[in-house]
């Protein structure tokens, strides 16, 4: 049962510790990498985690691995391929129902991580000693582990910590790179016997949970298994991050930096084949801006089904096509985003599936023409408990999604001339960088954001006529930098032109969030 053991070692991995007073669910990213050994292992997990105030100051943390896929070696394995027929495997599901608990003392020092079902808990331990312990070994503990953090943090502050983990006493080195939004961005340096490593976290001033972790380590040879080199990404759901679940942000950061060396950013091009003369209309919505009044007309075919396998229970497959209202008098509808915020499974009476919980892990949706999404892919919205069984989807009729729809409205024009700033938008500013190329800023939207003004810069000549123009928008970001980082530094775009600017009109359009439900019905299949 090597699969199994590999499996269990990824759920190991996939385990944090932290402190969050309502429950929070964390996405992991976990890489392994061994010099000389052929391949790379991953995985990608969702954990719940719960904090339980105990007696004398102590707490009590309760994580509950939600889902984890290992991927390595040619072959996906996930948590819903386990059988709950299968003795070991039911043995595991148990655990992982039940989850796991680190007892935190009063000065924050976390306690060894137990199994909560202990009896569960021996079977696995006898069956498969080393994989079960692999479940507790768990190198997250050392970037989600809570910070005592001092009062009145100031850039440049480093801080030395020393913890038990279960790879021995670490040392810990923290400089304190940036403090805003009650949330401190700090550096580490991580030293064990068996282990260095270094990275970033953001962590909450309020507690001392981490809310984003990217750490690299480098770790020895232990237990019959090779030094290993290991990526680690955790980041909690309700920040509202980006994930880079394809490994996109570098190849789109090496293509922007590609186009911003070369003209006409680089330097002034008369080259007319580099800009775009086709500046949006006034007054309305962009293209693929949904309007307000458009969200109950777009036609949207819903619809899921099961996959039977093999090995494991079926799995869900959602489908959906956006289409044009009624009036057909688009080109097509534009893409329809939004905040994921529950999920509810109903049976044919539309009544709510008793016993079944469904967990949202996807912060935000976009359902974009044709959508297709696979219960085995981690960017499925939701994910099922362990061990579920293909009866207790028996009755399944339809599924919502309960979200806050991404919505846009015309606001207003501003004419900003040259070497000035806005004035209509709070945030956004011009980098008047020459006559020729300008930056455009303006701050993304925060997590708890329902209504804000987004806004498109149209270079104008002397005579007020809009400029064909070269716009790149910055969206890849560096492989080291936090989620948190990139989302709290403002949305820049670079624009060029052929000729002097004189002004820029700031065309904004009031961004809200609306309140939507897509309930998508049960099918035979989906292709």
């Amino acid at each position: 049962m090597r699969a199994l053991r590999t499996l269990m070692l990824a759920l190991g991995l996939s385990l944090c510790t932290g402190v969050q007073a309502e429950p929070a669910v964390y996405f992991v990213d976990h890489t392994i990498r061994a010099p000389g050994h052929a391949g790379t292992m991953r995985t990608l997990g969702f954990n719940r985690l719960t904090l339980e105030a105990g007696s004398a100051g102590e707490q009590r943390l309760h994580t509950q691995p939600l889902w984890s896929q290992l991927r390595g070696g040619g072959q996906w394995r996930s948590t819903d391929d386990l059988d709950p027929d299968d003795a070991i495997d039911a043995a595991l599901i148990q655990v992982l129902h039940a989850g796991f608990e680190v007892r935190i003392s009063a000065d924050g020092t976390p306690g060894p991580m137990r199994a909560v079902d202990g009896a569960a808990w021996a079977r696995l331990l006898k069956q498969r000693p080393r994989a079960a312990q692999a479940l507790v070994d768990a190198p997250q503990t050392l970037g989600l582990q809570v910070r005592a953090l001092p009062d009145g943090l100031r850039m440049g502050q480093v801080i030395r910590q020393r913890a038990p983990s279960p790879a021995g006493d670490i040392d810990t080195r923290l400089e304190v790179l940036a403090v805003d939004d009650g949330v401190a961005v700090l550096a580490m340096h991580i030293e064990g016997d068996t282990l260095t490593g270094s990275g970033r976290q953001a962590v909450r001033l309020a507690d001392g949970m981490p809310l984003d972790v990217s750490l690299r380590l480098d770790m020895d040879a232990a237990d019959g298994l090779p030094a290993t080199e290991q990526r680690l990404r955790m980041v909690a759901l309700d920040t509202i991050p980006t994930l880079d679940l394809s490994d996109s942000n570098t190849a789109r950061a090496d293509y922007e930096a590609e186009r911003l060396a070369a003209p006409p950013f680089s330097e002034p091009s008369d080259d007319p084949t580099l800009y775009r003369n086709d500046p949006p209309p006034r007054g309305v919505p962009l293209q693929d801006m949904l309007a307000p009044e458009r969200l109950d007309t777009i036609a949207a075919q819903l619809a899921f089904g099961l996959k039977p396998r093999s090995m494991g229970r079926a799995r869900l497959v959602m489908g959906a096509e956006i289409k044009s209202d009624a009036s057909g008098t688009d080109d097509g509808p534009p893409p329809l985003f939004g905040r994921l915020r529950s999920v509810t499974l109903r049976d044919a009476a539309y009544r709510p599936l008793p016993g079944l919980e469904a967990v949202p892990v996807r912060p935000m949706l976009a359902l974009v023409g044709q959508w297709h999404s696979d219960e085995g892919e981690a960017d499925f919205p939701f994910r099922l408990p362990p061990g579920v069984r293909d009866e207790a989807l028996a009755a399944l009729a339809t599924i919502d999604l309960e979200m806050e729809a991404e919505t846009y409205a015309w606001d207003g024009v501003e004419t900003v001339a040259y070497g000035e700033q806005p004035q209509s938008q709070p945030g956004a500013r011009f980098d008047w960088r020459s006559p020729r190329h300008i930056g455009f800023e303006q701050a993304r939207a925060r997590p708890d954001e329902t209504d804000a003004l987004w806004s498109i810069a149209v270079p104008l000549d002397a005579d007020g006529r809009p400029l064909p123009q070269a716009s790149l928008m910055h969206r890849g970001r560096d492989a080291d930098a936090l989620d948190w980082e990139w989302r709290h530094t403002p949305q820049r775009t670079e624009i060029a032109t052929p000729a002097p600017i004189a002004a820029v009109e700031l065309r904004r359009y009031r961004w809200r969030m609306l309140p939507h439900v897509l309930s998508f019905k049960r099918v035979e299949s989906i292709e």
